[in-house]
């Protein structure tokens, strides 16, 4: 009986131990971020926007955490301003995509990710890459291009 007492004690204890921590956020990015790291901290940033935008397709967190301000944005296809890229790229995500082979690199206050996308209402291919620029740890501008992938490329290679 007081074995059974003792077991009971404990896994309440861990429930609410459990229960009394919250969920840690991710950190939001900081205009203001300097330091002989800031390019390791930028390139954290970039993974961890192309998580949320990319893997979880959340698209409002990824801005939420990484261009929460200042956004200029280069596709000519794309009225400027962070909620109109939002609203956009929330809709795409909606409407079905889905991405691979993902290769995330950058230096110098700049930011690239190339994958590969597929809209899955069309069964359209790309290869996409994003380009970024950092103020700190945040991204405060975008250029994009895209190549459509069709399958019947001369280069076995082509794109990744």
């Amino acid at each position: 009986m007081r074995f059974i007492k003792i077991c009971f004690a404990t896994i309440l204890l861990c429930a609410t131990s459990a229960l009394a921590k919250p969920p840690s956020k991710p950190k939001v990015c900081s205009t203001k971020e300097k330091g002989p790291d800031l390019e390791e901290k930028q390139q954290e940033a970039l993974a961890g926007f192309a998580h949320l935008f990319l893997d979880k397709q959340d698209v409002k967190a990824a801005f939420d955490t990484y261009v929460p301000g200042e956004y200029t944005q280069h596709n000519p296809f794309s009225a400027q301003g962070r909620e109109v890229a939002i609203e956009f790229l929330a809709a795409s995500m909606a409407a079905g995509v889905k991405t691979s082979n993902l290769t995330i690199f950058g230096g110098q206050g700049y930011g690239s990710l190339h994958y590969k996308m597929v809209i899955l209402t069309t069964n359209e291919t790309y290869s996409v890459l994003d380009y970024f620029r950092f103020k700190g740890t945040c991204i405060v501008e975008h250029w994009d291009v895209l190549q459509t992938i069709t399958g019947n490329e001369t280069n076995p290679i082509a794109y990744f």
